[in-house]
């Protein structure tokens, strides 16, 4: 891959749009990680990105043995990105919207900081790529066992067809949660995606944020541009 290449495709895609963005990618069998950003220190409010930290810690806390409403509470988070399901889970079996704090401390998460409510999480790409690197390519060993990680594939796999987009874009066959919402300051869209994109040699984790997009459909449309991009490039 051409990392200067990549770098300059992802900066002329932001430069066009004019808001807000960062995205971080990683080969599954490399150590590096590419990021570039347009707004440098600038944290995100996760949406629903979120999803994938609550499915992991639950299955931390639990060994991996969900109970039959526990799958399906989890079912619902992922592939249908259902809210009242995240709320449950994490007030009835975690312990209250902070416990993602555990989480993000045990994966050296340092730009990532619960909030009172899980869809005001802030984060930043690189943060998003240890949870993925986690369950993507087992680092740190054994957070979660191996069929824990292969759920939580399993369901970004099975994602439901309206939310297909994002890092999806273009391809086949993809691992993705993504998120959505209008910012708690401002009211303009943050439009996120992360995931993981099989690609033979050079398959890779990644995670797209943006921010001040006019509208949900402006976000997708820059989130899928950053996707496209770095496809292009590799």
């Amino acid at each position: 891959m051409d990392k200067e290449k990549l770098t300059t495709a992802w900066q002329r895609v932001m430069a066009k749009y004019g808001n807000q963005a960062a995205v971080a990618i990683q080969f599954v069998n490399d150590d590096e990680v590419l990021a570039t950003t347009n707004a440098p220190s600038f944290r995100y409010e996760t949406a629903s990105t979120v999803k994938v930290a609550v499915l992991a810690l639950l299955l931390k806390k639990t060994g991996g043995q969900l109970n039959a409403t526990q799958r399906e509470l989890t079912e619902r988070m992922i592939r249908y990105s259902d809210n009242d399901a995240t709320t449950t889970i994490l007030e009835n079996y975690l312990g209250g919207m902070l416990s993602l704090q555990s989480l993000y401390q045990d994966l050296g998460m340092d730009n990532t900081t619960a909030s009172s409510w899980w869809g005001t999480t802030l984060t930043v790409p690189s943060d998003q790529l240890k949870l993925l690197r986690m369950i993507y390519c087992n680092s740190p060993a054994n957070y979660l066992s191996d069929s824990s990680r292969a759920y939580i594939k399993k369901l970004m796999g099975e994602v439901a067809i309206s939310q297909q987009w994002g890092i999806s874009t273009g391809k086949s066959e993809y691992y993705l949660k993504n998120g959505w919402r209008p910012a708690s300051d401002n009211g303009k869209w943050e439009v996120h995606s992360i995931g993981y994109v099989p690609n033979g040699q050079e398959s890779y984790i990644i995670a797209i944020y943006t921010r001040n997009n006019r509208n949900y459909a402006s976000g997708v449309s820059l989130v899928e541009d950053l996707a496209r991009a770095t496809q292009n490039s590799i």
